[in-house]
């Protein structure tokens, strides 16, 4: 089949990023979200807008997916005005939100029943590398529905990988967070304890961005806004909660012991509790620097 249509349902941050990059490379895209104005926005791209999952499902060959946890999942899949009440066999659903592997595989079991093919295939990447095409897909489920939606995904990423069966990838991107948040502390760390020492900023990130050591993706995106107190969304304290909740559910089920990452997770409750969930998951640097006694009357912190 070659995918000429691409439905996608839930137009946030990334949603929006996955819908703008197909439609500049010429896919006929419709879409759907809860909160209209994300879907007015995109019209003027050339989206076609749905009222309803459902309502997406007609002419489609592809559905991508990017909500927030698996319950809108369901709720957009199988619920009554989801996308099952208007799919037919031979379409695809890749759902590229991040959600628990034991969840995604039973769903890919009742589709099958239905002659639709389910895949989950999360991405390695933010919203503004998605925008650019800087991301990589993880993609898992029969290899006959991967080299069918492979050209597409490889159009708009730098690359696309099988990892295997059904929930593979939703447990790959598991993984891949982890990894991120724990780099995520040790910058936090660093930073805070060069501040402390009276270390120029901008001499600091120069150096750690130039060192094949210590440099990362993390300090070269957001290192600057970091040491600046910059904390402008782009992963939300919520959604840390969240995921960070899923590793550590997976390690429990798995029998593998996770300290560093539990630890981390307590300065995002923290910043829950301080009321920070709508600011970027980094804003966990202000605890540290609290902790510290760090004193920075440059920084454009919100309290």
């Amino acid at each position: 089949m070659d995918i000429k249509r691409i439905s996608v349902i839930g137009l946030g941050q990334m949603g929006t990023s996955l819908a703008t990059v197909l439609l500049k490379v010429g896919y006929e895209v419709t879409g759907f979200d809860l909160v209209e104005n994300q879907i007015a926005n995109l019209v003027p791209l050339g989206l076609k807008p749905a009222k309803c999952p459902k309502d997406t499902a007609g002419n489609a060959d592809l559905f991508i997916l990017s909500l927030p946890n698996w319950e809108a999942v369901l709720n957009v899949t199988e619920g009554e005005e989801g996308i099952l009440a208007g799919a037919r066999p031979g379409q695809i659903i890749i759902d590229t939100s991040t959600v628990l592997p034991w969840e995604t595989k039973p769903m890919a079991d009742r589709l099958a029943l239905r002659g639709i093919e389910w895949m989950d295939v999360p991405i390695s990447g933010t919203a503004e590398q998605v925008r650019v095409g800087n991301m990589v897909f993880m993609a898992a489920g029969k290899e006959s529905a991967y080299a069918q939606i492979k050209p597409v995904l490889d159009k708009i990423s730098k690359k696309t990988v099988y990892v295997g069966k059904n929930g593979d990838g939703a447990m790959l991107k598991l993984i891949v967070n982890q990894i991120f948040y724990l780099n995520q502390a040790s910058a936090i760390e660093g930073f805070v304890h060069g501040l402390k020492a009276g270390i120029n900023p901008e001499a600091m990130l120069e150096v750690l961005n130039s060192s094949e050591v210590a440099a990362s993706a993390l300090i070269a995106t957001r290192g600057e806004h970091m040491l600046q107190g910059n904390f402008v969304k782009k992963g939300p304290i919520r959604l840390a909660l969240t995921t960070t909740s899923c590793i550590l559910e997976s390690a429990k089920r798995l029998g593998v012991m996770l300290p560093m990452l539990a630890l981390y997770q307590q300065f995002f409750f923290q910043a829950h509790y301080n009321g920070w969930d709508d600011l970027d998951q980094t804003v966990v640097m202000k605890i540290y620097e609290q902790m510290a006694r760090v004193e920075r009357k440059n920084l454009n912190h919100e309290d």
